[in-house]
């Protein structure tokens, strides 16, 4: 399963991530693929892990070298540089399989060895990017590892996404089995989440839509948030001190700090992941759709010139079986 958190920042989605990672980390079997790509880069400090500088996907060298060996022989792609973050795998392209990708190695940190959970960090703005570069272009190289990922049951991936509605600038928001949109009971917060709704429905993914409430203290606070976004929440987490606490005393997050049913919480978001609303080919083909709606832009018109031809419509995602088999 591919999932990810998303929100208003500090409505609690990278601590929603952290939590479930550790719940994934608690239930062991699968190996998890942790993806932090929010500009603030809370997940590692939940996670009690800290990236080194050289690992961070932004960086314009290795988000040129993971573009090259996404690639792989895939000859619709006439180099590593005219990858585009709607850049769709093709015969050819090397897909990451699991958490313990070979080439992934030299950009992952370490959360756990059993179960293997590794970390991959996109970075924020550096000093020399100050006033002429995009976030959005940093997400770029989250999007191509995204797009070429293949999940099964033993593999996943969890994503802490950009704050806000920034997801739907290209394609972030059709990498994923589910998306658990968290709201805490806020008028800033819910008009976040009607936006968000209403852009997933516009961009036909509105099924993946799983709206969690977080820092509840009372029914009020339910009532406001179904009120407010017009939608029933699947699941709901208290407001928890111990979780404040640790977070104020430098501790990563952990389930000690939780009650028993904040876990049970986080199993039932498990299984609605674990049950996509949109298949893989799917998906696919609405990432066709955005390529070749970006295909018509000037800018992209200008800078890599024609890539509809990148599209390789006899691409099926395989199985794991027959990725064995090869």
């Amino acid at each position: 399963m591919k999932l990810a958190f998303v929100g208003k920042g500090g409505s609690g989605k990278s601590t929603m991530s952290a939590l479930f990672i550790k719940y994934l980390e608690q239930k062991g079997g699968a190996s998890v693929l942790a993806i932090d790509a929010d500009i603030n880069m809370n997940l590692s400090g939940l996670l009690g892990a800290e990236p080194a500088q050289s690992s961070l996907l932004s960086r314009p060298e290795a988000a040129q070298a993971v573009r090259a060996h996404l690639k792989g022989s895939n000859k619709r792609i006439e180099e590593a540089g005219k990858f585009l973050p709607t850049t769709p795998p093709g015969l050819g392209s090397r897909l990451v399989l699991g958490a313990d990708d070979e080439f992934l190695a030299g950009y992952v940190t370490e959360v756990s060895r059993e179960p293997m959970i590794n970390l991959l960090t996109v970075g924020t703005y550096e000093a020399g990017g100050i006033g002429e570069t995009c976030y959005h272009s940093h997400l770029f190289v989250a999007e191509n590892i995204l797009s070429h990922t293949v999940c099964d049951e033993d593999f996943h991936v969890v994503c802490d996404m950009v704050a806000g509605t920034d997801a739907f600038a290209y394609s972030m928001h059709l990498q994923f089995d589910a998306i658990f949109l968290i709201c805490e009971p806020s008028p800033e917060s819910v008009e976040v989440c009607r936006l968000y709704r209403h852009l997933a429905r516009e961009a036909g993914i509105g099924d993946l839509i799983h709206l969690v409430g977080n820092k509840i203290e009372d029914e009020g606070d339910l009532d406001y948030i179904r009120r407010s976004v017009g939608q029933e929440p699947v699941a709901w987490l208290p407001k928890l001190a111990s979780l404040k606490r640790a977070r104020q005393d430098g501790r990563p997050v952990s389930l000690d700090l939780l009650e028993e049913n904040v876990v049970s919480v986080l199993a039932d978001l498990e299984r609605r992941a674990l049950a996509p609303a949109l298949a893989d080919a799917d998906r696919l083909e609405m990432l066709h759709e955005l390529h070749m709606r970006l295909n018509d832009k000037q800018w992209v018109k200008s800078g890599y010139g024609d890539v509809s031809g990148q599209i390789d419509k006899d691409f099926v995602f395989p199985s794991r079986k027959e990725l064995a088999l090869a």
